[in-house]
């Protein structure tokens, strides 16, 4: 009897022990910004096995469940289990009828940006709710939670107001900043990074193929000049002295390996998932930024950012492996404004497609106002296919605001390429169950979304003022792969699920409790 007692307490003893050891010591957040979901599949034959073909065997498809994925807003869903309905960041940016100006999503008068003297700062103060670094924080406050993006407003959003610190890309010196937000000054050891300055090395490589990478660079970049070389070969150190600024690396692969690199710094130097009090590590990947629609899908300079991104991945694998143990950290895949077929790509197909101008609409818009009510100016602002109306104005004259919006969206759902249009007025006034309006109201915010929400059909696309024209930029793809690895991932996962499920599961895995502002 005694020995059976013996036995028991050994085997609760065993079972204790076995499941502290699979418990997460580290999350590990991979959020990649205008990428090609179906390039896992084109590639998967060239991907290695310890990359992302590593990561990716376990797959849900998750649904965003809101019109206009975009980056920023996409990471704030994820990290915060909410809609931005209700975390609030509803786009890049919008107009603040309060301030009269318009507002950005991070950008902060109320800190500085440390690494470059006297620069506004970026901060999550208009980001509406708890993160997943919160809630980690809340459950322990040695647990440690760290950001690193190309682009300021990912690494904000992704590590929210708990972050120990945020960094990201200047484009300006080509080094790692970080806002005032989060602390007084730059680690001592980022500080000394920054100065092997990593980001010059890659510019005066430029930019060419895997497979050209042991090939003399002096010989690539005479053959580009005359038209010689059968991949390609992008002079980097020529466009930065043409541009004068580091934003050039931001349109190439070189990008993420900087991220890469920095993160693995990160988990050395902060001695991060090496002890029981859980972290997190948000990383943000870019798939050629501005200039994500410069090539077809199916071109070599896209394949090369994803044969690229592979070996980063694997790198990084094979450090936490060393550094924090194969069965203790946990890592989630997933995409942001995931890219769509552009309509040069669509009509290959014979289908119809087409770039639609928000900025001739506008102008039409505007003449159709003019004539109807009168001169005055009737629009205040737009953008990510909202129109903010002029409402001082508007009861001035004393007319209808929402007889206005209904006539704005007659007008505007006329204009070929526009497939749905509705006013804040029915937003506000009328709850839907199912259908596209749903995908409206959960991307709508009553304080900061525009009068007027419309949404193209599926195989057209906003034209851009500009190359870099940012505030027209987002996806329609709200249903995108999500992957998930390593310890505490359940062996059954469900086949779909909703994007703001993603915070829930992973608080299960670290076993915290969820926010309670999350999505029930």
């Amino acid at each position: 009897m005694k020995k059976g007692v013996l036995g028991l307490l050994f085997l609760l003893q065993l079972t204790s022990v076995m499941a502290v050891e699979s418990k997460t010591r580290l999350v590990v957040g991979i959020v990649v910004n205008n990428f090609y979901p179906e390039w896992l599949k084109i590639y998967k034959g060239n991907l290695s096995e310890g990359g992302l073909r590593r990561i990716c065997d376990r797959r849900i498809t998750a649904d965003y469940r809101y019109l206009y994925s975009q980056s920023g807003v996409d990471q704030a869903t994820i990290y915060t289990g909410m809609l931005p309905s209700n975390h609030g960041v509803i786009a890049h940016d919008w107009y603040d009828r309060l301030r009269g100006r318009r507002q950005n999503n991070v950008l902060s008068d109320n800190c500085l940006t440390l690494g470059e003297d006297g620069v506004r700062g970026l901060s999550p103060e208009k980001l509406e709710a708890l993160t997943l670094g919160c809630a980690m924080k809340m459950n322990n406050v040695f647990s440690k939670v760290y950001s690193v993006a190309v682009n300021g407003e990912e690494a904000v959003l992704s590590g929210g107001s708990c972050a120990n610190m945020v960094f990201w890309l200047s484009e300006q010196t080509g080094k790692w900043i970080s806002s005032s937000y989060y602390a007084d000054s730059l680690p001592g050891w980022l500080q000394a990074l920054n100065a092997e300055m990593e980001s010059d090395a890659f510019i005066q490589r430029g930019w060419m193929s895997l497979a050209d990478e042991e090939k003399n660079v002096t010989s690539l970049r005479l053959k580009s000049k005359v038209g010689l070389v059968t991949n390609f070969y992008y002079d980097l150190a020529q466009a930065k002295r043409k541009f004068d600024t580091y934003r050039i690396l931001k349109a190439t692969p070189y990008a993420n390996t900087l991220v890469t690199d920095l993160a693995m710094e990160l988990v050395k130097r902060e001695q991060l998932g090496t002890d029981n009090d859980a972290d997190l590590l948000a990383l943000n990947y870019s798939c050629l930024d501005y200039m994500n629609r410069d090539y077809t899908v199916y071109s070599r300079e896209f394949q090369d950012v994803v044969m690229r991104l592979d070996q980063d991945i694997e790198r990084l694998l094979n450090l936490l492996d060393v550094r924090v143990g194969k069965d203790n950290y946990t890592v989630f895949l997933t995409f942001s404004e995931a890219r769509e077929l552009l309509p040069e790509e669509l009509t290959k197909m014979r289908l119809s497609s087409g770039y639609f101008s928000i900025f001739k609409a506008v102008a039409l818009l505007k003449s159709f106002l003019n004539l109807l009510y009168g001169e005055g100016e009737w629009i205040l602002d737009y953008d990510s296919e909202q129109i903010y109306l002029n409402r001082q104005l508007i009861e001035q004259k004393k007319i209808s605001l929402k007889e206005m919006q209904d006539k704005i969206a007659d007008f505007i759902i006329d204009f070929e390429g526009v497939g749905y249009v509705l006013t804040a007025y029915s937003l506000m006034h009328n709850a839907s169950s199912s259908g596209k309006e749903v995908l409206f109201q959960n991307a709508f915010s009553q304080k900061r979304s525009g009068d007027i929400l419309y949404s193209l059909v599926p195989t057209w696309v906003p034209i851009l003022k500009e190359r870099e024209d940012n505030y027209a930029r987002y996806s329609k793809r709200n249903r995108i792969p999500l992957f998930l690895y390593g310890a505490g991932v359940p062996r059954e996962l469900p086949e779909a699920c909703a994007m703001t499920e993603l915070l829930p599961m992973l608080c299960d895995i670290l076993d915290i409790p969820v926010p309670y502002t999350a999505e029930p």
